[in-house]
Parts: C-alpha cells; sequence; structure tokens
C-alpha cells in the first residue's frame, strides 16, 4: 500500500513539476519577447521601447479560414458560368477555371499582401524584413489587380466572340481573340458591364482577404505566438492544480498523504506563479477582467497561506 502511494504521489509531482516549469519558460519567454521586440539574440530593449499592450489576434482561426473558403466558392460559382462558354467540359470546366482563379486571387491576397506584406509593413524596426515588404506588397499587388483585370477580359471576349459567332463571320473562335493575357498587357479597355463587375468581385474578396491576412495575428511578427504559448501554458498549469484535491478521492488514506506531499514548495510555487501570469495579463488586458468577473470561482488557493485571499484572475480566454 505504502509502495502504491508513493508511485501515485510521485506521478502527481511530476505532472505539477512539468507544468511548473513549463508555464514559467513560457512567460519569461513572452516577457523577454516584450522586452527585446523578438530579437532573440540582442539584450533588453530601453524601457520606452518596450512592447506595453497585449497581442491582438483574432478568438479563433477557423472563422478566418472558413471565411476565405466562402469567398472562393461564391466568386467560383459567380464565374462558372461565364467562363463554361470556352470549355468543352461545359458548366463543369467553367467552374474549374473559375474556383482555380478565385483560389489564386483569395490565397495570393491574404498571404502575400496581408499577412506578409502588411504585417511586415509594420515592423520598420526589422530593417530586412521591411525592405522585403516594400517590394514585395507592390509585386503582389499588381499581380492581384492584372488576374482580376485578365480575367474580366476574358469575360469580355468569350461575349464578343459569341456575338461574332451569331453573326456568322467567324465559323469558330481563333486564338487571336481568346487571348487575354496578351489584350490585358496591350492595356486594353474592359467593354462589358459584366467584365467590369467580375473585375469589381475581384478586387473586392481580394482587399477581404487581405484584411483578414493582415489580422490573422498580431502585427508584431511572433508575438502573438508567444502570449498565446504563455496563457495556454498557464492553463495547463491551472488544470493540474485544480485536479489535486480531487486525484484518488475514493481512498481516505492515500488522499491525505498525497495532500501533505503536495504541500510543500513544489505547490506553492506552482500556484504562485499561477497568480502571477494571471494577475499580468489581467491587469494588461481589460476583456480578461470582464470573463473573470463572470467566471465562477475557482479552488486555487494554497492552504499554507491565508486562505481569505481573493480569487486570482483568469484571463486568455
Amino acid at each position: 500500500m505504502d509502495t502504491e502511494i508513493d508511485r501515485k504521489t510521485h506521478q502527481i509531482v511530476d505532472r505539477l513539476t512539468d507544468a511548473y516549469y513549463r508555464a514559467s519558460a513560457c512567460f519569461d519567454a513572452y516577457l523577454h519577447f516584450r522586452q527585446t521586440r523578438g530579437r532573440m539574440f540582442e539584450e533588453a530593449l530601453p524601457r520606452d521601447k518596450w512592447v506595453n499592450r497585449s497581442a491582438t489576434y483574432p478568438e479563433s482561426h477557423i472563422m478566418h479560414f472558413s471565411i476565405l473558403a466562402g469567398m472562393v466558392l461564391v466568386e467560383g460559382l459567380i464565374n462558372a458560368y461565364f467562363f463554361s462558354k470556352s470549355s468543352d467540359l461545359g458548366l463543369l470546366g467553367g467552374w474549374i477555371q473559375a474556383i482555380t482563379v478565385a483560389f489564386t486571387n483569395v490565397i495570393t491576397a491574404f498571404f502575400l499582401i496581408g499577412f506578409l506584406g502588411l504585417r511586415l509593413l509594420q515592423n520598420p524596426d526589422r530593417p530586412f524584413s521591411f525592405a522585403a515588404a516594400i517590394i514585395g506588397t507592390p509585386l503582389a499587388l499588381g499581380f492581384v489587380v492584372f488576374l482580376n483585370y485578365t480575367a474580366a477580359l476574358y469575360r469580355d471576349l468569350l461575349e464578343i466572340n459569341a456575338a461574332t459567332l451569331a453573326l456568322g463571320d467567324l465559323a469558330e473562335p481563333t486564338g487571336a481573340i481568346l487571348a487575354p493575357v496578351s489584350s490585358a498587357m496591350a492595356g486594353t479597355g474592359i467593354q462589358t458591364l459584366e467584365g467590369l463587375l467580375l473585375f469589381g468581385l475581384g478586387i473586392t474578396f481580394a482587399a477581404i482577404a487581405a484584411f483578414k491576412g493582415a489580422t490573422f495575428d498580431d502585427r508584431l511578427i511572433g508575438y502573438g505566438t508567444a502570449q498565446r504559448r504563455a496563457i495556454n501554458a498557464a492553463a495547463h498549469l491551472s488544470g493540474v492544480l485544480k485536479q489535486l484535491p480531487h486525484t484518488h478521492r475514493e481512498n481516505t488514506d492515500s488522499a491525505v498523504e498525497i495532500e501533505e506531499s503536495l504541500s510543500g514548495p513544489t505547490r506553492r510555487e506552482a500556484i504562485a506563479l499561477k497568480r502571477k501570469i494571471d494577475k499580468f495579463f489581467a491587469a494588461d488586458n481589460s476583456r480578461s477582467i470582464q470573463l473573470y468577473e463572470q467566471a465562477a470561482d475557482t479552488d486555487l488557493t494554497d492552504p499554507v497561506e491565508a486562505s481569505g485571499s481573493d480569487k486570482p484572475p483568469f484571463p486568455g480566454r
């Protein structure tokens, strides 16, 4: 029986120790990031250059991807009918062409313009990344505009070719007629309302995708990741601490001895670290304070300390 108690005790202590050091390392890395603005091998910057705000990022990245997928699907469905006129597969072939154009348009705007370009442009203290963004963002923007302009001209050429065939002047479409890239490079204007609407639709979806890319994570590269790691590690430590009083409750003798063994410095230090992280984020993020006030009480008090202490804040949700 004593051997079984010792084994269970060591397992619990090992879990708590692992969670404690993980939370401590992630929180120290987060504080170091704020002091150095992400420069790994540099000392802390002057205090007036520290990051003095919480990282901003969406609650769920799944919603971002869902919106992108929806835009690709909608744009593809809208363009499928127009592109089907030039495909031997009919509507299916037109949809494949349209979905390829829509996917390229949205992904390029999201990743190259928004996620990389616009975010890197907001980090002038990183000269190499900033220079790459200055060069790459206009190129990516020009590609997106050219892609949508070419697609609109392609829609125009299909309409003009269909009208020409209806008049009987041509027996079949020729390569000279259906050459939207050459027409775009020659500066041919959009001639139909449908082509203009197609161009506007593509540019609008590209702008939305670029905005989603720019707000996919914090504008300071790596800051959102550092904060999420610290919050997740603190949540893991909180979960381990919450499980301690309920471990092996069915065996009263075991529970008493385990609790006595966990009343040492490791448990007290873990609770103190959890409180330190919670209070830091609660003071740094008003949203965390509001969530904390609405949340139910949790028992993270140290039995060695005064039992009348306030509930520590629980941020980061």
